[in-house]
């Protein structure tokens, strides 16, 4: 049985390297198109280095697939550059790998880092003198590739493994979805596989452990070559790992949530604050007249005089704490100019963690305080829209004045929607009435696939 699956794989061995490479390569290639680079969760840029180990891993495992195939028409040398290449890939892959746990683990161990460079620069300087000491460039190969993977490849998996860990129970956790987190932890058993198949179980060399425990003792023992299972484990981890990258959406909407409730919010405070003006304290107001028109009929120190007295300081202060009340309710006021407006809502990290946004003018248009309030609404209701609808990664408020009105327009690079699209947003239309309530007007302009800008035009404030 073990002799008939040896000889099944070794007459397939191009596609075993093949699919052990393609899982790998797939797996960083994923990671790294649908990983959020604007997202606050730390993970989101910590990936980058777990996608950079994937594609550069496959891309040394395919080199054991296509260098034999070159080796039949170029010249030896040629060769022997093409697998030095492929050992540095090697080496490069795993200490992406080291940097991703490195990285992960940051706030925690802040002089990673530094302690990654110095293994690399340690295994760099041994590949250095190994090509003056050793007798072959084969066994100078093999050497490096052995101790590439001990050093650098099992630290590396080890390091991934606890650092996902880390970031599953700091910055997911308190998400609280468990199939995210569970996932996570799957990709973190996935590299402690990988940290025994291709960590420790290396090429045989004479020395322990590689003696002992090699790609030799494995294919005898199962018959099945060492790549077959470190395919697997990259397939897990290719699997777990971009069914996590899921998080980002659902950070993406959480967050966009939160601006809505707070923006509800506000509207209700307003409101509030609005009815006690025009109700209770009209009302408490009125009770006071009545009870200072009375004083003329009551006769001065009188139990009624005294009486009439209080209640009007009883009405007083209830005035005044209604208007306190109305005063707390109301949404903490804009300052009067535009542009420092402007340049708060954009440095919110609610927008800066998920866009780059530019901001570009010439001078503060004079605006009144009511409009600065309904156009940085406009603004914040065209970056929601941006960041929910558009997936974008940046836009431009642009401010311009031409004879005595101010025209902003809001432009992004995001996928754009259709004329339908804008008759039925609710959105847009929250854009419009605001527009029409401070007499300006809107022109909203998008086609799919090539972003959208949404112009407002303004009259200014006459001096």
């Amino acid at each position: 049985m073990i002799d008939s699956l040896r000889e099944f794989f070794m007459v397939n061995r191009p596609i075993v390297i093949f699919v052990y490479g393609l899982m790998f390569f797939v797996m960083g290639l994923a990671v790294f198109l649908q990983s959020r680079r604007h997202s606050r969760l730390r993970l989101a840029r910590d990936l980058y280095w777990l996608a950079a180990f994937g594609i550069l891993h496959g891309l040394h495992e395919w080199g054991t697939m296509f260098i034999p195939i070159q080796a039949s028409y170029s010249p030896r040398v040629f060769i022997d550059l093409l697998q030095t290449f492929q050992v540095i890939l090697l080496a490069l892959s795993f200490v992406c790998l080291l940097m991703f746990g490195a990285v992960t683990l940051d706030r925690r161990y802040p002089r990673l880092k530094k302690l990654v460079m110095m293994v690399a620069v340690i295994w760099g300087i041994g590949f250095g003198l190994a090509f003056y000491i050793l007798p072959t460039i084969e066994s100078w190969h093999f050497l490096s590739n052995v101790w590439a993977r001990y050093l650098l490849g099992l630290t590396g998996s080890l390091l991934a493994a606890y650092g996902l860990r880390y970031q599953a129970q700091t910055s997911i956790a308190p998400f609280n979805i468990a199939h995210i987190y569970q996932t996570l932890r799957f990709a973190g058993g996935a590299l402690l596989a990988y940290a025994f198949f291709g960590g420790i179980i290396v090429p045989p060399m004479d020395f322990f452990p590689a003696n002992v425990l090699n790609y030799t003792l494995f294919e005898n023992l199962l018959g099945i070559p060492i790549q077959v299972f470190r395919s697997l484990t990259g397939l897990i981890l290719a699997v777990t790992i971009i069914r996590a990258l899921e998080i980002f959406e659902i950070e993406l909407d959480h967050l966009i949530e939160q601006m809505e409730i707070e923006r509800i919010q506000v509207a209700e405070r307003e409101r509030i604050g609005q009815e006690i003006h025009d109700g209770a304290i009209q009302g408490v107001y009125s009770a006071s007249l009545i009870l200072e028109s009375m004083e003329p009929f009551v006769t001065a120190d009188s139990e009624a005089a005294r009486r009439l007295q209080q209640a009007k300081s009883v009405l007083n202060a209830v005035n005044t704490d209604l208007r306190s009340y109305m005063i707390s309710l109301r949404a903490e006021s804009p300052p009067d100019p535009l542009i420092p407006s402007l340049q708060a809502l954009i440095a919110n990290p609610r927008f800066q963690g998920l866009l780059d946004i530019d901001l570009v003018y010439e001078t503060d248009p004079n605006l009144k305080p009511m409009q600065v309030h309904h156009v940085l609404a406009i603004v914040q209701e065209s970056l929601s829209n941006i960041l929910r609808h558009a997936r974008a990664r940046s836009a431009r408020i642009t401010v311009q004045q031409n004879n005595g009105s101010m025209m902003l327009s809001i432009e992004d690079n995001g996928r754009g929607f259709s004329p339908q699209e804008i008759q039925s947003g609710y959105g847009l239309r929250s854009i419009r009435d605001r527009a029409r309530l401070i007499g300006g007007q809107v022109e909203i302009d998008s086609t799919p696939g090539k972003g959208a800008k949404i112009r407002l035009t303004l009259s200014e404030e006459k001096s």
